[in-house]
Protein backbone atom coordinates (compact mmCIF):
# COMPACT_ATOMS: atom_id res chain seq x y z
CA UNK A 1 0.00 0.00 0.00
CA UNK A 2 1.42 3.15 -0.91
CA UNK A 3 1.51 6.13 1.32
CA UNK A 4 -1.40 8.13 -0.66
CA UNK A 5 -3.24 5.10 0.33
CA UNK A 6 -2.28 4.39 3.85
CA UNK A 7 -3.04 8.17 4.57
CA UNK A 8 -6.48 8.04 2.69
CA UNK A 9 -7.32 4.89 4.33
CA UNK A 10 -6.49 6.30 8.06
CA UNK A 11 -8.56 9.28 7.31
CA UNK A 12 -11.44 7.28 6.87
CA UNK A 13 -10.86 5.00 9.44
CA UNK A 14 -10.65 7.75 11.97
CA UNK A 15 -12.82 10.33 10.31
CA UNK A 16 -15.09 10.60 13.07
CA UNK A 17 -12.55 10.60 16.22
CA UNK A 18 -10.98 13.80 13.94
CA UNK A 19 -14.44 15.84 13.39
CA UNK A 20 -14.46 15.53 17.46
CA UNK A 21 -11.10 16.95 18.10
CA UNK A 22 -11.63 19.62 15.28
CA UNK A 23 -15.13 20.71 16.73
CA UNK A 24 -13.49 21.06 19.73
CA UNK A 25 -10.54 22.85 19.06
CA UNK A 26 -13.28 24.88 17.34
CA UNK A 27 -15.52 25.59 20.14
CA UNK A 28 -12.09 26.68 22.20
CA UNK A 29 -10.79 28.86 19.60
CA UNK A 30 -13.62 30.79 19.15
CA UNK A 31 -17.15 29.44 20.67
CA UNK A 32 -19.37 32.44 19.44
CA UNK A 33 -18.72 30.69 16.31
CA UNK A 34 -19.21 27.27 17.15
CA UNK A 35 -22.34 27.84 18.78
CA UNK A 36 -24.58 29.32 16.20
CA UNK A 37 -24.78 26.24 14.36
CA UNK A 38 -24.06 23.89 17.14
CA UNK A 39 -21.18 21.92 18.30
CA UNK A 40 -23.00 18.44 16.41
CA UNK A 41 -23.34 20.68 13.29
CA UNK A 42 -19.64 21.26 13.30
CA UNK A 43 -18.50 18.16 14.19
CA UNK A 44 -20.65 16.49 11.37
CA UNK A 45 -19.20 18.73 8.63
CA UNK A 46 -15.69 18.65 9.93
CA UNK A 47 -16.36 14.91 9.32
CA UNK A 48 -17.33 15.39 5.75
CA UNK A 49 -14.11 17.51 5.26
CA UNK A 50 -11.96 14.16 6.12
CA UNK A 51 -13.94 11.73 4.06
CA UNK A 52 -13.98 14.93 1.23
CA UNK A 53 -9.59 14.61 1.89
CA UNK A 54 -9.98 11.13 2.02
CA UNK A 55 -11.20 10.82 -1.51
CA UNK A 56 -8.90 13.56 -2.60
CA UNK A 57 -5.81 11.85 -1.35
CA UNK A 58 -6.78 8.05 -2.66
CA UNK A 59 -6.98 9.83 -6.12
CA UNK A 60 -3.68 12.19 -5.42
CA UNK A 61 -5.75 15.38 -6.25
CA UNK A 62 -5.35 18.36 -4.42
CA UNK A 63 -8.31 20.23 -6.80
CA UNK A 64 -10.67 17.79 -5.51
CA UNK A 65 -10.72 18.90 -2.16
CA UNK A 66 -10.34 22.44 -2.78
CA UNK A 67 -13.60 22.00 -4.98
CA UNK A 68 -15.59 20.54 -1.91
CA UNK A 69 -14.37 23.16 0.37
CA UNK A 70 -15.43 25.81 -2.53
CA UNK A 71 -18.85 24.02 -2.71
CA UNK A 72 -18.61 24.42 0.67
CA UNK A 73 -18.17 28.32 0.78
CA UNK A 74 -20.63 28.77 -1.88
CA UNK A 75 -23.28 26.97 -0.02
CA UNK A 76 -22.45 29.76 2.96
CA UNK A 77 -22.10 32.73 0.85
CA UNK A 78 -25.57 31.76 -0.87
CA UNK A 79 -27.54 31.48 2.34
CA UNK A 80 -25.75 34.89 3.57
CA UNK A 81 -24.03 32.73 6.06
CA UNK A 82 -20.52 33.84 6.93
CA UNK A 83 -17.53 31.77 5.95
CA UNK A 84 -15.29 32.82 8.51
CA UNK A 85 -16.44 29.30 10.57
CA UNK A 86 -14.98 27.20 7.64
CA UNK A 87 -12.34 28.28 7.52
CA UNK A 88 -12.07 27.98 11.23
CA UNK A 89 -12.61 24.29 10.32
CA UNK A 90 -10.22 23.89 7.77
CA UNK A 91 -7.58 25.97 10.04
CA UNK A 92 -8.35 23.19 12.83
CA UNK A 93 -8.79 20.52 10.77
CA UNK A 94 -4.81 21.18 9.64
CA UNK A 95 -3.61 21.10 13.16
CA UNK A 96 -5.29 18.03 14.20
CA UNK A 97 -3.61 16.04 11.33
CA UNK A 98 -0.54 17.49 11.28
CA UNK A 99 -0.76 16.17 15.24
CA UNK A 100 -2.27 13.47 15.00
CA UNK A 101 -0.97 11.25 11.74
CA UNK A 102 2.34 9.31 11.28
CA UNK A 103 5.02 12.05 9.82
CA UNK A 104 5.30 10.27 6.06
CA UNK A 105 1.07 10.26 6.42
CA UNK A 106 0.93 14.04 7.20
CA UNK A 107 3.97 14.56 4.93
CA UNK A 108 1.11 14.22 2.20
CA UNK A 109 -1.52 16.68 3.16
CA UNK A 110 0.13 20.39 3.21
CA UNK A 111 -0.17 20.34 -0.70
CA UNK A 112 -4.42 19.69 -0.14
CA UNK A 113 -4.55 22.40 3.07
CA UNK A 114 -2.52 25.26 0.49
CA UNK A 115 -4.96 24.42 -2.66
CA UNK A 116 -7.85 24.56 0.19
CA UNK A 117 -7.22 27.41 1.70
CA UNK A 118 -7.08 29.48 -1.84
CA UNK A 119 -10.43 28.30 -3.01
CA UNK A 120 -11.78 29.53 0.43
CA UNK A 121 -10.43 32.69 -0.34
CA UNK A 122 -11.65 32.87 -4.10
CA UNK A 123 -14.28 35.39 -4.82
CA UNK A 124 -16.56 31.74 -5.53
CA UNK A 125 -17.55 29.73 -8.42
CA UNK A 126 -20.46 32.06 -10.09
CA UNK A 127 -22.28 29.05 -11.31
CA UNK A 128 -24.74 29.63 -13.65
CA UNK A 129 -28.25 28.38 -14.41
CA UNK A 130 -28.69 24.84 -15.71
CA UNK A 131 -31.41 25.36 -17.72
CA UNK A 132 -29.97 26.64 -21.08
CA UNK A 133 -31.18 26.62 -24.36
CA UNK A 134 -32.02 23.68 -26.23
CA UNK A 135 -33.84 24.86 -29.04
CA UNK A 136 -37.65 24.27 -29.16
CA UNK A 137 -37.74 22.43 -26.10
CA UNK A 138 -36.40 25.58 -23.98
CA UNK A 139 -39.84 27.35 -23.78
CA UNK A 140 -41.23 23.91 -22.10
CA UNK A 141 -38.18 23.38 -19.85
CA UNK A 142 -38.62 26.79 -18.77
CA UNK A 143 -42.27 26.86 -18.16
CA UNK A 144 -41.66 23.29 -16.50
CA UNK A 145 -39.16 24.57 -13.80
CA UNK A 146 -41.36 27.95 -12.94
CA UNK A 147 -43.75 25.91 -12.21
CA UNK A 148 -41.83 23.72 -9.99
CA UNK A 149 -40.64 26.49 -7.99
CA UNK A 150 -44.01 27.91 -7.01
CA UNK A 151 -45.27 24.43 -5.68
CA UNK A 152 -47.76 23.92 -8.50
CA UNK A 153 -46.75 19.95 -8.86
CA UNK A 154 -50.43 19.62 -10.45
CA UNK A 155 -49.61 22.10 -13.34
CA UNK A 156 -46.36 20.82 -13.76
CA UNK A 157 -47.82 17.74 -14.33
CA UNK A 158 -50.24 18.67 -16.89
CA UNK A 159 -47.94 20.78 -18.64
CA UNK A 160 -45.67 17.43 -19.64
CA UNK A 161 -48.65 15.41 -20.51
CA UNK A 162 -49.95 18.13 -22.55
CA UNK A 163 -47.18 17.94 -24.79
CA UNK A 164 -46.89 14.33 -24.80
CA UNK A 165 -50.27 13.90 -26.09
CA UNK A 166 -49.76 15.87 -28.62
CA UNK A 167 -46.54 14.67 -29.69
CA UNK A 168 -44.97 18.20 -28.81
CA UNK A 169 -41.73 15.54 -28.05
CA UNK A 170 -40.42 12.32 -27.59
CA UNK A 171 -39.73 10.84 -24.35
CA UNK A 172 -36.14 10.84 -24.77
CA UNK A 173 -36.44 14.21 -25.38
CA UNK A 174 -38.47 14.81 -21.86
CA UNK A 175 -36.12 13.05 -20.06
CA UNK A 176 -32.87 14.43 -21.79
CA UNK A 177 -33.83 18.39 -22.90
CA UNK A 178 -36.38 18.99 -20.03
CA UNK A 179 -36.59 17.06 -16.64
CA UNK A 180 -32.54 16.38 -16.45
CA UNK A 181 -31.70 20.12 -16.99
CA UNK A 182 -34.68 21.16 -14.74
CA UNK A 183 -33.28 19.16 -11.92
CA UNK A 184 -29.95 20.28 -11.83
CA UNK A 185 -31.24 23.70 -11.88
CA UNK A 186 -33.18 23.14 -8.95
CA UNK A 187 -30.03 21.61 -7.05
CA UNK A 188 -28.07 24.66 -7.96
CA UNK A 189 -30.79 26.93 -6.85
CA UNK A 190 -30.94 24.50 -3.38
CA UNK A 191 -26.92 24.73 -3.11
CA UNK A 192 -27.10 28.47 -3.49
CA UNK A 193 -29.65 28.81 -0.78
CA UNK A 194 -32.39 30.12 -3.29
CA UNK A 195 -34.53 26.83 -2.48
CA UNK A 196 -35.54 25.21 0.43
CA UNK A 197 -35.03 21.22 0.83
CA UNK A 198 -38.90 21.03 1.49
CA UNK A 199 -39.01 22.75 -2.24
CA UNK A 200 -36.33 20.66 -3.50
CA UNK A 201 -38.14 17.45 -2.63
CA UNK A 202 -41.45 18.45 -3.62
CA UNK A 203 -40.16 19.24 -7.06
CA UNK A 204 -37.98 16.08 -7.22
CA UNK A 205 -41.26 13.94 -6.47
CA UNK A 206 -43.50 15.57 -9.04
CA UNK A 207 -40.42 14.65 -11.59
CA UNK A 208 -40.89 11.02 -10.50
CA UNK A 209 -44.62 11.38 -11.45
CA UNK A 210 -44.02 12.71 -15.09
CA UNK A 211 -41.23 9.99 -15.14
CA UNK A 212 -43.52 7.52 -14.68
CA UNK A 213 -46.59 9.21 -16.75
CA UNK A 214 -44.10 9.58 -19.72
CA UNK A 215 -42.65 5.54 -19.99
CA UNK A 216 -46.62 4.30 -19.29
CA UNK A 217 -47.02 6.37 -22.72
CA UNK A 218 -43.99 5.38 -24.31
CA UNK A 219 -44.03 3.14 -27.40
CA UNK A 220 -43.58 -0.42 -26.58
CA UNK A 221 -40.32 -2.03 -28.29
CA UNK A 222 -38.47 -4.97 -28.94
CA UNK A 223 -37.34 -6.47 -25.70
CA UNK A 224 -33.54 -7.29 -25.43
CA UNK A 225 -33.23 -10.15 -23.47
CA UNK A 226 -31.03 -8.85 -21.57
CA UNK A 227 -31.03 -7.60 -17.59
CA UNK A 228 -29.68 -4.26 -16.07
CA UNK A 229 -29.63 -3.07 -12.25
CA UNK A 230 -29.54 0.19 -11.44
CA UNK A 231 -28.69 1.45 -8.05
CA UNK A 232 -27.24 4.06 -5.68
CA UNK A 233 -25.16 2.25 -2.57
CA UNK A 234 -25.66 2.59 0.87
CA UNK A 235 -25.49 6.09 2.52
CA UNK A 236 -26.54 7.77 -1.06
CA UNK A 237 -29.79 9.13 -0.70
CA UNK A 238 -29.87 10.94 -4.36
CA UNK A 239 -31.09 8.65 -6.74
CA UNK A 240 -33.18 10.97 -9.22
CA UNK A 241 -30.24 11.13 -12.12
CA UNK A 242 -30.58 6.97 -11.73
CA UNK A 243 -34.10 7.07 -12.12
CA UNK A 244 -33.53 8.72 -15.74
CA UNK A 245 -30.67 6.03 -16.43
CA UNK A 246 -33.36 3.25 -15.67
CA UNK A 247 -35.82 5.13 -17.82
CA UNK A 248 -33.36 5.34 -20.76
CA UNK A 249 -32.46 0.95 -20.21
CA UNK A 250 -36.27 0.42 -20.01
CA UNK A 251 -36.96 2.78 -23.48
CA UNK A 252 -34.44 0.47 -25.06
CA UNK A 253 -35.84 -2.63 -24.37
CA UNK A 254 -34.41 -4.30 -21.29
CA UNK A 255 -35.21 -5.55 -18.62
CA UNK A 256 -34.77 -2.52 -15.95
CA UNK A 257 -34.29 -3.50 -12.17
CA UNK A 258 -33.83 -0.09 -10.60
CA UNK A 259 -33.39 -0.33 -6.72
CA UNK A 260 -33.21 3.36 -6.06
CA UNK A 261 -30.96 5.02 -3.33
CA UNK A 262 -29.27 3.54 0.02
CA UNK A 263 -28.74 0.18 -1.52
CA UNK A 264 -27.11 -1.67 1.10
CA UNK A 265 -23.72 -3.74 -1.51
CA UNK A 266 -24.27 -7.30 0.69
CA UNK A 267 -28.18 -7.17 -0.73
CA UNK A 268 -26.85 -5.71 -4.35
CA UNK A 269 -24.41 -8.60 -4.69
CA UNK A 270 -27.41 -11.20 -3.87
CA UNK A 271 -29.99 -9.72 -5.55
CA UNK A 272 -27.48 -9.56 -8.89
CA UNK A 273 -26.96 -13.22 -8.25
CA UNK A 274 -30.27 -14.13 -7.81
CA UNK A 275 -31.55 -12.21 -10.80
CA UNK A 276 -28.76 -13.47 -13.18
CA UNK A 277 -28.10 -9.85 -14.23
CA UNK A 278 -25.82 -9.18 -17.13
CA UNK A 279 -25.27 -4.97 -16.33
CA UNK A 280 -25.25 -3.18 -13.15
CA UNK A 281 -25.06 0.86 -13.65
CA UNK A 282 -24.21 2.39 -10.47
CA UNK A 283 -24.16 5.69 -9.44
CA UNK A 284 -22.45 8.02 -6.66
CA UNK A 285 -22.78 11.73 -6.06
CA UNK A 286 -20.57 12.42 -3.42
CA UNK A 287 -16.69 12.00 -3.75
CA UNK A 288 -16.26 10.18 -0.80
CA UNK A 289 -18.60 7.22 -2.24
CA UNK A 290 -15.88 6.40 -4.96
CA UNK A 291 -14.51 4.15 -2.59
CA UNK A 292 -17.38 2.06 -1.83
CA UNK A 293 -18.36 1.81 -5.78
CA UNK A 294 -14.97 0.16 -5.76
CA UNK A 295 -15.63 -2.02 -2.84
CA UNK A 296 -18.60 -2.94 -4.32
CA UNK A 297 -17.44 -3.47 -7.73
CA UNK A 298 -14.90 -6.12 -6.58
CA UNK A 299 -17.78 -7.87 -4.34
CA UNK A 300 -20.01 -8.15 -7.37
CA UNK A 301 -17.00 -9.65 -9.64
CA UNK A 302 -16.49 -12.37 -6.77
CA UNK A 303 -20.08 -13.17 -6.76
CA UNK A 304 -20.86 -12.78 -10.92
CA UNK A 305 -17.86 -12.76 -12.71
CA UNK A 306 -19.43 -12.46 -16.04
CA UNK A 307 -21.14 -9.40 -15.06
CA UNK A 308 -20.60 -5.98 -16.63
CA UNK A 309 -20.61 -2.88 -14.53
CA UNK A 310 -20.71 1.10 -15.56
CA UNK A 311 -20.49 3.59 -12.85
CA UNK A 312 -21.33 7.65 -13.24
CA UNK A 313 -22.82 10.28 -11.27
CA UNK A 314 -21.01 13.61 -10.18
CA UNK A 315 -18.26 11.89 -7.61
CA UNK A 316 -16.69 10.89 -11.19
CA UNK A 317 -17.26 14.05 -13.51
CA UNK A 318 -14.77 16.28 -12.11
CA UNK A 319 -12.16 14.32 -13.63
CA UNK A 320 -12.04 11.94 -16.66
CA UNK A 321 -9.89 9.09 -15.12
CA UNK A 322 -11.59 8.70 -12.08
CA UNK A 323 -13.77 6.42 -12.50
CA UNK A 324 -10.88 3.97 -13.57
CA UNK A 325 -10.31 3.14 -9.53
CA UNK A 326 -13.21 1.85 -9.14
CA UNK A 327 -12.90 -1.16 -10.91
CA UNK A 328 -16.05 -0.62 -13.65
CA UNK A 329 -15.83 -1.70 -16.75
CA UNK A 330 -16.94 2.03 -18.17
CA UNK A 331 -18.14 5.19 -17.30
CA UNK A 332 -21.34 6.88 -18.70
CA UNK A 333 -21.29 10.37 -18.57
CA UNK A 334 -25.04 10.71 -18.40
CA UNK A 335 -28.04 8.23 -18.98
CA UNK A 336 -28.18 7.68 -22.99
CA UNK A 337 -24.29 7.32 -22.62
CA UNK A 338 -25.18 4.26 -20.04
CA UNK A 339 -27.22 2.68 -22.58
CA UNK A 340 -24.86 2.60 -25.65
CA UNK A 341 -21.97 1.52 -22.98
CA UNK A 342 -23.75 -1.46 -21.74
CA UNK A 343 -24.85 -3.10 -25.41
CA UNK A 344 -21.27 -2.17 -25.96
CA UNK A 345 -20.36 -4.32 -23.24
CA UNK A 346 -22.24 -7.38 -23.26
CA UNK A 347 -22.90 -7.35 -27.08
CA UNK A 348 -27.14 -6.77 -26.76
Amino acid sequence: MGDHAFTASLLRASSKGFAGLVATQMFETEPSTVQTAGFDAWQAHANRQVLALASAVEDEAPELFSAAVAWSRDAFVGRRVSPDGLALSLKCLEGVLEESLPRHAWAILPEYFLRAREALEDGGTHASPEVERVGALFDLSQRYLDTLVAGDEQRAVDLIREALDTDQLSVHALIDAVLVPAQRELGRRWHVGELSVSDEHLATQATRKVLALALAKAPRVRQRQRTVIVAALAGDTHDIALAFVAAHFELDGWRTLFLGADTPTDDLVSFVVRHQADLVALGATLDEQRAKIADTVRALREARPALRIVVGGAAYASRQDLWLRSGADAYAVDAAAAVKKGLELVGA
